[in-house]
C-alpha cells in the first residue's frame, strides 16, 4: 500500500508541475505577443487554455481518487490538498494570460499606445514567483515560498505605477483612453497571477510544516 501511495503522489505531482509548466509558458507568450504585436502568439495562448482545462479536471480527479483509495495522512494528506487547491490557481492563471493574449487581438496589430518596459518586467517577476513556489514544493524549501510571498509586494508597486502612468496619458489625451484601458487591465491581470503565485507558495508552506499563514505574512 505503502508503495502504491508513493507512485499516485508521484504521479499527481508530476501532473501539477507539467501544468505550472504550461502556465509559465502562457504567461510568457501573452505578454510577449502583447509586447510585439504578434497576434498569431496570442491566438495560441487562447488555444492552448483548453489544455490547462482538461488537466484541472485530470488532477483533480486524481487527487479524489488518490484520498478515496489510499486515504493518506499527515503530510501525504498535506500534499493532496495542496495541489488541489494549486490546480486551481494554476488553472486562473492559464485564464488571466487569456485575457492578456485577447487584448493583443483586440489590439489587432497596433504599436502600443508606450513602449512597454513595466509590463514585461512583472510578467518576468510573476514567471519566477511560480517557478520558485513550485521548488520549494519540490526541494521543501519554507525560506524560498516565504520570499515569493514577500515578492508580491513589487507586483502590487509595479500595478499602482502602471495605472498612475497611464491615468496621465488619458487625462492629456482623451483619445488615448480605449488603449490606456486596455494596459490598465493587463497590468490587473499580471497582478493577479502575482497573487495566484502568492497562494501557491503559502499552500508550499502548508504542505511542509502544516501551517496556514494565509493573511499572516
Amino acid at each position: 500500500m505503502s508503495t502504491h501511495l508513493e507512485n499516485d503522489l508521484e504521479n499527481v505531482k508530476l501532473k501539477m508541475f507539467e501544468m505550472a509548466d504550461m502556465a509559465i509558458d502562457a504567461i510568457r507568450m501573452s505578454v510577449e505577443s502583447l509586447k510585439k504585436s504578434d497576434v498569431a502568439t496570442a491566438e495560441q495562448v487562447i488555444q492552448n487554455d483548453t489544455y490547462l482545462d482538461k488537466m484541472e479536471i485530470m488532477i483533480d480527479d486524481a487527487c479524489i481518487k488518490l484520498l478515496v483509495t489510499r486515504q493518506p495522512a499527515a503530510g501525504d494528506l498535506r500534499l493532496v490538498l495542496a495541489v488541489l487547491k494549486i490546480n486551481t490557481d494554476l488553472e486562473r492563471i492559464g485564464d488571466l494570460a487569456t485575457n492578456i493574449a485577447k487584448e493583443t487581438i483586440r489590439c489587432d496589430g497596433r504599436t502600443p499606445l508606450k513602449p512597454l518596459v513595466d509590463i514585461p518586467r512583472m510578467g518576468g517577476i510573476c514567471i519566477e514567483m511560480l517557478k520558485d513556489a513550485l521548488q520549494a514544493i519540490s526541494t521543501r524549501d519554507v525560506a524560498r515560498a516565504q520570499r515569493v510571498i514577500e515578492t508580491d509586494t513589487e507586483i502590487d508597486y509595479l500595478n499602482m505605477q502602471i495605472y498612475r502612468e497611464l491615468f496621465s496619458y488619458m487625462a492629456e489625451n482623451p483619445h488615448t483612453i480605449t488603449q490606456a484601458m486596455g494596459l490598465i487591465m493587463v497590468s490587473k491581470a499580471l497582478e493577479r497571477i502575482g497573487d495566484h503565485a502568492t497562494n501557491i507558495a503559502e499552500r508550499a508552506i502548508y504542505y511542509i510544516q502544516g501551517e496556514d499563514v494565509r493573511h499572516q505574512l
